[in-house]
């Protein structure tokens, strides 16, 4: 798989004795991201948004670190990650902590909501698939 850039992932987790829901990033190295950039007429006049594409190669440095979202929800802390839906994705590595996605409004890199996503590590190139927009 040809890699183009590194990602940050901000991992939703709801935390029990606050009743928020916290974040944790991790930057992730050597995926593949590709912006779509799609429009539509409508009676509204002309819309365009960006769709992501993003995979994740299984045999990233951060793959071992990786907990399926069951696992991440319960037993997931500081050095893991996981793919859920309605994680934030950034391209680029970004270093700032948030505490809601809204505090991304102020990074001056592309990101975006994660909307599905498929673990695909089987076959000949292993990979997590990540669809966002």
């Amino acid at each position: 798989m040809i890699t183009n850039m590194d990602v940050t992932v901000y991992n939703r987790k709801y935390d029990e004795t606050t009743h928020f829901d916290t974040w944790s990033r991790t930057v992730l190295h050597g995926v593949h991201v590709y912006v779509d950039h799609k429009t539509a007429v409508s009676d509204n006049g002309l819309n365009s948004a960006e769709v992501y594409k993003i995979r994740i190669p299984a045999d990233i440095p951060e793959a071992d670190q990786y907990l399926p979202p069951e696992e991440y929800a319960c037993c997931g802390g500081f050095g893991n990650w996981t793919i859920q839906n309605g994680d934030q994705i950034v391209l680029g590595e970004c270093q700032i902590e948030i505490e809601r996605p809204a505090d991304l409004k102020a990074v001056f890199q592309k990101h975006c909501k994660v909307l599905s996503w498929s673990d695909n590590r089987f076959g000949t190139t292993p990979h997590w698939r990540i669809g966002g927009e």
